[in-house]
């Protein structure tokens, strides 16, 4: 069991690309994740949204928090549209469907309460 805090700046962590339908989507950086550092109970990144690459609408078993860090952006749940800004939050319970597109380009936090992000399965429901 890890007994420390863990202290991780987004510069200083590798970025990674959400790719779906052969298309690069979100760019993120994982800052809590148990696959990769050594923490547990929560994993969480910062995704940086293009304004020509929405993240398409798919669910996932755990629920997710969105808030937003800078730029606008529009997390679409269950049909229903939410603006997040700087300072929003948007909790997603597990398993609703949503997506989230910009206008232009969107900074946001994402968390799961999950150990690890390699628990989180993704299930795209189409490819924009």
């Amino acid at each position: 069991m890890f007994d420390r805090p863990v202290v991780r700046h987004d510069r200083e962590v590798p970025e990674e690309v959400v790719e779906v339908g052969n298309k690069k989507r979100a760019r993120f950086r994982m800052l809590f994740s148990a696959d990769r550092t050594e923490t547990h109970s929560l994993t969480c990144g910062i995704a940086n949204l293009d304004r020509d690459n929405p993240l398409p609408l798919h669910r996932h078993a755990h629920a997710e928090i969105y808030i937003g860090l800078s730029g606008e952006a529009e997390v679409k749940v269950k049909g229903q549209s939410f603006r997040l800004s700087e300072g929003t939050a948007v909790f997603i319970p597990g398993n609703l469907e949503h997506a989230v597109h910009s206008g232009s380009n969107a900074k946001l936090l994402f968390m799961f309460s999950a150990d690890s992000y390699q628990d989180v399965h993704y299930v795209y429901l189409d490819d924009d």
